[in-house]
């Protein structure tokens, strides 16, 4: 990972409070083909104070659950219920499909979110470490890691009040994940990721939500009690 130039994140919260529910499914089945069934009977809820990590194997469902609490997905019966005012921030483990690679980020911000002076869609991207020429260099010639940094830069100007993100360190050095920690922690909106970074989910995460074999369950003892029922699964199956 190329060291990147110092950063400090700053997720806006100019927004009221919202009285929850403010996002949950319930009794929700999801297939993609009805012989494979994903998940039945699933029921989860967050609101502002929510600060959640999705855990599991790959192919778990896990990006399938974000879809499907975006309304990304439709369930094949149970119902998706969320509040009217619910503005939700969506950062993809392929955020680089976001963005225009042709042109540079300040014109990527114009031409997303029109009618603002060149200086605060400037001022933005500073907040995220995308200063003086790299801002106006094409968005294809930058680094993953600032690739990422012009993808919070894009994903925070509407100022939503909840993120839910899919990997969001894959192109970060350390500095900037724990730039991105702090700045999740000062958010007062809620927070749903998936993430498979440890350092990341012991400073950010108060709940984990561990996805396997088609249901959900909610692991209150934090990343620790995590690793210790991983570790008796592993024992049981004959790795340990």
């Amino acid at each position: 990972v190329q060291k990147e130039s110092e950063t400090t994140m700053r997720f806006p919260d100019n927004f009221e409070k919202l009285s929850p529910p403010i996002l949950q499914l319930d009794e929700v089945e999801f297939y993609y083909s009805r012989d494979q069934p994903l998940f039945t009977g699933l029921n989860l809820s967050a609101d502002l104070e929510s600060r959640i990590c999705i855990v599991g194997e790959n192919g778990a469902g896990k990006s399938t659950i974000l879809k499907l609490l975006m309304d990304d997905l439709t369930p094949v019966s149970g119902i998706r219920q969320a509040h009217r005012n619910l503005k939700i921030g969506y950062f993809s483990q392929h955020h680089v499909d976001q963005l225009d690679l042709n042109v540079c980020a300040v014109e990527l911000l114009l031409n997303k979110f029109p009618g603002r002076t060149e200086e605060e869609y400037r001022h933005q991207l500073g907040g995220y470490g995308i200063t003086g020429e790299l801002a106006t260099r094409p968005v294809a010639s930058l680094s993953g890691g600032q690739k990422s940094r012009v993808a919070f830069a894009q994903m925070t100007m509407p100022c939503p009040n909840f993120y839910i993100l899919d990997e969001p360190t894959n192109h970060l050095d350390m500095e900037t994940i724990e730039a991105l920690a702090k700045a999740l922690n000062k958010f007062k909106g809620g927070v749903i990721l998936v993430s498979h970074d440890e350092r990341l989910i012991r400073l950010v995460c108060k709940e984990l939500w561990v996805c396997d074999s088609g249901k959900v369950w909610r692991v209150d003892g934090g990343f620790d009690e995590y690793r210790d029922i991983l570790q008796e699964q592993f024992k049981k199956e004959g790795y340990l």
